[in-house]
């Protein structure tokens, strides 16, 4: 459920916002790492399906926000966010890294940037 600014944000724009069952969804981005060659290394935004369903996103931090062993701890796979998370970032002034730090949307390690929805 969107945040009652965030909803008249939405209605300016003339959108509809997605329905809770919508939004309980996780997020589809194209998977492009599923047959990846065998050794082959990811990078930031490759997407796979896990054999539960799940898609998970490639993450190396990008932003000085993390200390340079931070970052390295940091590095991995990480479950893709909910629509509803997705569309509340993305109407919002918040967004979130896939360690759930608060950064703005356009910061390089927010989901929104990862997933290249901005």
């Amino acid at each position: 459920m969107l945040h009652p600014i965030t909803q008249e944000i939405a209605a300016s724009f003339g959108y509809t916002p997605v329905t809770p069952e919508e939004g309980a969804e996780q997020y589809e981005v194209e998977p492009d790492f599923q047959d990846a060659p065998k050794g082959a290394i990811p990078c930031t935004g490759n997407v796979f399906r896990n054999k539960q369903g799940v898609l998970r996103c490639y993450w190396i931090p990008a932003g000085n926000n993390y200390t340079s062993q931070e970052k390295e701890d940091l590095i991995g796979w990480y479950d893709i966010p909910s629509l509803e998370d997705i569309e509340e970032w993305t109407l919002g002034d918040e967004c979130y890294t896939p360690v759930f730090d608060q950064v703005e949307a356009d910061h390089p390690d927010s989901w929104l940037r990862i997933l290249n929805v901005i």
